[in-house]
C-alpha cells in the first residue's frame, strides 16, 4: 500500500515489486511483447510493441515508405488484434488512404487501383478483399493542419464511445497550436509536451509520423544515406521527449544495392530504432512491394510459450514462493491494454 506524509504519496518497495512482477507476468502471457503488437515480430522485439502511456516516432524522407509502415501497422492492428485505432490525417487526405489501405490489403498495384484499369481477376480479388477490410475498426479524423485541442478532445471521445486502443497520427509537423506568436522550435516541444500528456493520462500509445530535414540528401555512402536523430526537424525536442523513435530508409532509392554484409537491399525497407528507453537500439529489414505499398516479413520467429504459473506452482520452489511472497495470482493475467 501507499504512504502519506504530509501531501505526498510515496510506495514502500514490496507494493512496486509486486507490481513489476505482475507485469512482467501479463507480458508472458503475450509471448513477451508487453504492448500493442505492430504486426512486424522481429520490430516488436525490439521495441516491446507499442506500450501505453507512450510516444513513438517514425521518421522518414519522402519516398522512403513511411507512410505505407504507418498503414501497414494499422492493417495489422485492426485487422489481425482487432483494436480499434484512431487515425488522424492532417492533409485532408482520408480517401486518399482508404485508397492506399485497398492496395495493400488487395495486393493491387496502387496507380492501377486509382485509375480503374483493373482486370476481372482484380475485381474479384477486390470483392474477396473488401468483405474484410470493411469490418476493420478503424476510425480517420480528417483536418487540414490539424488543431491540438481538436486531436486531444477527438481522441478522448473515440476513446470513451469506441474503445480506441491507439492513436496514430500522420505528421507532427502539420499539428497547428494555434500561436502564431511561437516559433517552430516552440511550437513542436508543446505539442510533443501534449502528446506526451495525453498518452499517460489517456494509457494509449501515440504514434506520430515526422518529417526528416534534407541533410541526409548530401552525405554520401551507406551510413551517410541512413537518416540519423539530428535529421528530425527541431530534432532535440522531438527526441527529449519521444519514448521511442524510428526512422524508415530506402537504401534502393539511393541506388545502394547490397549492404556491408553482402545483402541484396532491392525491394526492402529498413527500420532502423535510433531511441529505445531502457531497450536496445537495432536496425530489421522488411519486405517493401513498391507498386502496391505491401511492406511485410519474408520470415515469421517463433517464439517460445510463456509459463504458467499455476503448473508451474506444483513443483517449483523459487515460483511457489513468489507468488506467496506476493499474493501473485497463479493464473496468466489479461493483458493490460
Amino acid at each position: 500500500m501507499n504512504m502519506r506524509i504530509g501531501d505526498i504519496d510515496y510506495f514502500n518497495m514490496r507494493e512496486l515489486l509486486k507490481d513489476c512482477l505482475y507485469e512482467v507476468q501479463a507480458n508472458a502471457a503475450n509471448s513477451g511483447i508487453p504492448g500493442i503488437p505492430s504486426g512486424f515480430q522481429s520490430l516488436d522485439d525490439l521495441t516491446s510493441g507499442f506500450e501505453r502511456g507512450k510516444v513513438y516516432v517514425i521518421g522518414g524522407r519522402p519516398c522512403m515508405g513511411k507512410e505505407e509502415l504507418m498503414l501497414s501497422m494499422i492493417r495489422n492492428i485492426t485487422m489481425e488484434s482487432k483494436m480499434p485505432v484512431l487515425l488522424f490525417s492532417t492533409n485532408n487526405m482520408k480517401l486518399d488512404y482508404i485508397e492506399r489501405l485497398l492496395t495493400i490489403h488487395s495486393e493491387i498495384p496502387t496507380l492501377r487501383l486509382h485509375q480503374g484499369l483493373l482486370e476481372l481477376y482484380e475485381w474479384e480479388r477486390i470483392d474477396q478483399k473488401v468483405e474484410t477490410l470493411v469490418e476493420a475498426p478503424l476510425y480517420i479524423h480528417d483536418s487540414l493542419d490539424l488543431p491540438l485541442n481538436e486531436l486531444i478532445e477527438t481522441s478522448r471521445n473515440c476513446i470513451r464511445e469506441i474503445g480506441t486502443r491507439i492513436v496514430f497520427i500522420d505528421c507532427l509537423q502539420m499539428i497547428d497550436f494555434d500561436n502564431d506568436d511561437e516559433n517552430s522550435s516552440e511550437r513542436i516541444a508543446k505539442v510533443m509536451c501534449s502528446l506526451k500528456q495525453m498518452a499517460s493520462q489517456f494509457h494509449i500509445p501515440i504514434v506520430v509520423g515526422s518529417m526528416l530535414g534534407r541533410g541526409v540528401e548530401y552525405r554520401e555512402g551507406i551510413e551517410g544515406k541512413r537518416p540519423q536523430l539530428m535529421d528530425l526537424a527541431n530534432s532535440s525536442y522531438i527526441e527529449g521527449l519521444a519514448d521511442v523513435i524510428m526512422m524508415v530508409h530506402r537504401h534502393e532509392y539511393y541506388h545502394i544495392y547490397l549492404d556491408d554484409n553482402g545483402r541484396d537491399l532491392r525491394g526492402r525497407i529498413e527500420v532502423i530504432v535510433k531511441k529505445n528507453a531502457l531497450k536496445p537500439l537495432g536496425s530489421i529489414l522488411l519486405d517493401y512491394h513498391e507498386k502496391t505499398g505491401v511492406v511485410c516479413m519474408k520470415n515469421k520467429n517463433t517464439t517460445s510459450k510463456p509459463v504458467d504459473l499455476k503448473k508451474m506452482n506444483m513443483d517449483n520452489d523459487a515460483v511457489r514462493k513468489l507468488i506467496t511472497t506476493f499474493d501473485l495470482k497463479e493464473e496468466l493475467p489479461e493483458l493490460p491494454f
